[in-house]
């Protein structure tokens, strides 16, 4: 991917006051001047270090281990944006996101669908809209979250940087959650990338439930049943007689 929206010193000056980063940046400098203190404080280092681990276990546990994956990513060429323009050392992501995904079309879709789900009665439909359903939900979400990475990563980095404190961010991104999805993390993620790939589990179900009637209608066309067989029964009889 590659994809660096946000470079110029002047976006990267309006960190601080950036509304999505004013919670945050406060709360990560603490972080990183934490993971900073190695040799000055080995014990509040220690503590910093373990609950690390922990969220990133935890993480590792859903689907937010393919996004720590492409933060990752977006970190290591923020890092080491400095030296981009006499080195070729961007990393390319292979996470999968619609960047110019249209929010506003897939809340719409999401609205018709659930529609569809309180109409219907049956069970196997209200399984394959439920499906799509949570499907481009998550799907929503990923592109956002992504988007947001891939938007606002920079800026934090760079704030961190002036703030001297930006060995903390590498000990975050030295942090490796596991990349093994479990069965139910294989699941939804199948759900997710289905509904990014435009794949309906609704239209592939009313596309099995047609071929299905159509071979019931061909079967019937071609099938007597027992009162055709019976109105046939005194033709039969009559032309048999004159023989």
């Amino acid at each position: 991917m590659g994809y660096h929206p946000f470079r110029s010193s002047q976006q990267f000056a309006t960190a601080e006051t950036d509304p999505r980063l004013k919670t945050l940046l406060p709360l990560l400098r603490r972080r990183c001047q934490a993971l900073c203190a190695q040799d000055r404080a080995p014990r509040r280092y220690a503590r910093e270090s373990q609950r690390l681990e922990r969220e990133i276990k935890s993480i590792s546990q859903t689907l937010g281990a393919d996004l720590f994956a492409h933060i990752k990513i977006v970190f290591y060429n923020a890092y080491h944006e400095p030296v981009l323009s006499t080195e070729a050392t961007d990393r390319v992501s292979t996470v999968k996101y619609d960047r110019q995904l249209d929010t506003l079309s897939v809340i719409q879709d999401i609205k018709a669908l659930k529609a569809q789900l309180d109409a219907t009665k049956d069970g196997d439909e209200q399984r394959a809209l439920e499906e799509d359903i949570t499907g481009k939900i998550l799907w929503l979400l990923w592109c956002e979250m992504c988007a947001e990475a891939d938007e606002l990563l920079p800026k934090v980095v760079e704030y961190i940087r002036r703030e001297g404190k930006v060995k903390g961010l590498w000990e975050i991104w030295s942090a490796a959650p596991s990349l093994d999805p479990g069965d139910d993390q294989a699941h939804l993620q199948r759900i997710m990338y289905d509904a990014g790939a435009n794949t309906s589990k609704y239209q592939l179900w009313l596309d099995a439930r047609a071929r299905e009637q159509a071979k019931w209608s061909v079967t019937d066309r071609g099938t007597l049943t027992v009162d055709d067989k019976a109105s046939m029964l005194p033709q039969t009889l009559t032309r048999e007689q004159k023989l």
